[in-house]
């Protein structure tokens, strides 16, 4: 398997939009359990500044992600990509073109309500256009979510945006550093960001201003006066003491009872060590002072890894959304998680490469005519035992492989990937039990055959010997040929249940091949490995493309891997709505071009 997919496990749209009287306003709807999800921004409606705004909150389930990764279902970090799908819903309302949508990490936990009113907004419920949950306001209508004015953009991108020209395409939007960092909270390797603040001395006057957000979007304002201290809602008038110490003091205990606890303050004379109460790198960022450096000293919120999961708010960019182009964008929706279209919800799709080029049944000898990457060949090994995969004890990268033209004698010299001339390349450890040994040949042995050893500290012990392979002279066209192949899945089955994880063996052989009755007789049919395949699986009743090629896509999560025997690849069968009749085509890389090869595969599945 090299794609999985995550349906959303909450998601809503919420609206400030005027209801139809022009006058009131939708802030309170709730559009929970609707099955349409949507995006819009309305210019001039009212009057000819009104703006009306609708977002879009969506949520995944982290932890099952998390936890498929510790099973290892899906592969360890660096070797995934994560993709936010959203697909777009056809309606009879106009449609803007030319414009960017954005989606934002969520940095407060919100509830996804039961409304399903999109029109009057009737349904009045949190979460809403004011409200993340019942008797919890947003800090910033809207929702609150991560921005550059509290939070390091060299860490995570704020932001993830697609830009749309026609209106009506899905998106799809690369969000892996976001779900690594929601990964790493949930398994508790998250780290807490830490600040400083220290005040050299005494502010200069009165006026002078420091501002802090704690880790969910809450802000506090501090400005010097020389007068009492006193506070309006969120802004703080501290008076100057006699002392900077005193001063940082008085800083200190308004921070900590202000922020109730979400950051923890220690005070050293002028100086106040602030950490945040959340493991996670967003959030608690010292976003603006006016107080010169010689008067004080600042250092921003640093070092926190790791990122709570609240989701994502998506919405069009800011320069679309608040009437600055002083037109209207109406109005974009997207299938929800309660539409009963079984493949259009909101989902993270997880794609990876797991194909393995094994060379074994066509070694070719290196040649001056190819690049260098093109001599190199690939062996590998399947360490199995009692029937499972499982990893040889102890070898860790100290695994060689030694290549013998006759068993007992010298080893053939060969040269490893780097270029360098020897006669052992240190082999790699591919996947759960499986290692590869990569080195190119230009000597005049016909056979070789590999053996595997673990050396340790210069002392080498014998593992394993290899089949042996034939080393082949490729041969020189002197004409332009255009491949031709007969394929075939030899074990396809005509239904799998929606549980199964299968395997297709694909079969491949040159079309030209022509034996005689000899050849048929004695021999079986030989099989032409095409390095480059990929499969496409889509949906006979409406050609829908559940997986298509993934010929320009990195990682190509679609490329089959191809052994001794010929091709395969492996198929998540949940991946597929039951009851339902599926095809299989296939498609390979002959130079620059992509030759879709004309057999077609059908199956069901069912419950």
């Amino acid at each position: 398997m090299t794609i999985k997919r995550y349906n959303s496990e909450k998601d809503n749209t919420i609206v400030n939009a005027l209801k139809e009287n022009l006058s009131s306003r939708g802030s309170l709807g709730n559009m929970g359990a609707s099955d349409i999800l949507e995006v819009f921004s309305i210019f001039g409606q009212a009057n000819t500044s009104s703006l009306e705004q609708a977002r879009i909150l969506v949520q995944f389930p982290i932890d099952t992600i998390s936890d498929d990764r510790d099973l290892a279902i899906i592969p360890a970090s660096g070797s995934v990509t994560y993709k936010l799908k959203m697909s777009n819903t056809p309606h009879g309302q106009t449609t803007p073109e030319n414009y960017t949508l954005v989606a934002h990490p969520l940095v407060r936990d919100w509830t996804e309500g039961d409304g399903l009113d999109m029109e009057s907004y009737r349904d009045e419920e949190a979460s809403n256009w004011n409200s993340a949950s019942s008797g919890t306001a947003w800090y910033t209508a809207g929702s609150d979510y991560l921005s550059s004015s509290y939070a390091n953009a060299d860490v995570i991108p704020f932001q993830y945006s697609q830009a749309f020209s026609e209106g009506t395409e899905n998106l799809e939007i690369n969000i892996t550093g976001l779900c690594e960092e929601w990964i790493k909270y949930h398994k508790g390797n998250a780290t807490a960001a830490t600040a400083s603040i220290e005040l050299l001395q005494n502010p200069s006057g009165s006026g002078q201003i420091i501002s802090i957000y704690s880790h969910d979007g809450e802000r506090y304002t501090y400005t010097f006066i020389t007068g009492s201290t006193y506070s309006i809602n969120n802004n703080v008038y501290l008076q100057i003491l006699g002392t900077a110490e005193l001063t940082a003091g008085s800083l200190e205990n308004r921070i900590s009872s202000d922020f109730g606890g979400k950051l923890t303050t220690v005070s050293s004379g002028g100086l106040i060590a602030l950490t945040q109460s959340v493991g996670g790198l967003h959030g608690n960022t010292i976003i603006s002072s006016s107080i010169t450096n010689d008067t004080a000293s600042f250092s921003g919120f640093g070092g926190g890894t790791g990122m709570p999961n609240y989701g994502l708010v998506v919405k069009l960019r800011d320069d679309y959304e608040d009437g600055s182009k002083q037109r209207s964008y109406y109005t974009k929706k997207f299938y929800a998680r309660s539409s009963h279209e079984f493949f259009l919800k909101p989902q993270i799709e997880v794609q990876w490469d797991s194909s393995l080029k094994d060379d074994r049944n066509y070694i070719i000898k290196s040649s001056s005519l190819a690049p260098a990457s093109e001599n190199l060949n690939n062996v590998y090994y399947y360490n199995r035992f009692r029937g499972s995969l499982v990893d040889i004890p102890n070898t860790g990268s100290n695994l060689v492989v030694r290549f013998y033209p006759t068993l007992g004698g010298d080893p053939a010299s060969i040269v490893q990937s780097g270029g360098l001339v020897d006669t052992v390349v240190t082999a790699s450890k591919a996947d759960t039990g499986i290692y590869k040994a990569t080195f190119a040949y230009s000597g005049s042995q016909t056979t070789l055959n590999d053996v595997w050893f673990k050396s340790d500290a210069g002392t080498e012990t014998s593992l394993v010997t290899g089949s042996g392979f034939t080393v082949y002279t490729d041969d020189v066209d002197v004409s332009y040929s255009i491949p031709s192949y007969i394929i075939n899945i030899t074990n396809l089955k005509s239904s799998y249940l929606q549980s199964e994880k299968a395997t297709f063996r694909v079969y491949t052989r040159n079309k030209n091949w022509s034996p005689n009755i000899y050849t048929v007789a004695s021999q079986t049919a030989p099989v032409n490995t095409i390095k480059q395949m990929y499969y496409k699986i889509t949906k006979v009743s409406d050609n829908y493309e559940v997986i298509s090629y993934s010929t320009g896509s990195t990682p190509s999560y679609s490329e089959l891997s191809y052994d001794k025997d010929g091709s395969y690849f492996d198929l998540d069968m949940g991946l597929l709505e039951k009851n339902n009749a599926y095809q299989i085509n296939f498609v390979f890389k002959d130079g620059p071009n992509y030759i879709e090869l004309p057999e077609k595969f059908r199956f069901r599945v069912d419950t």
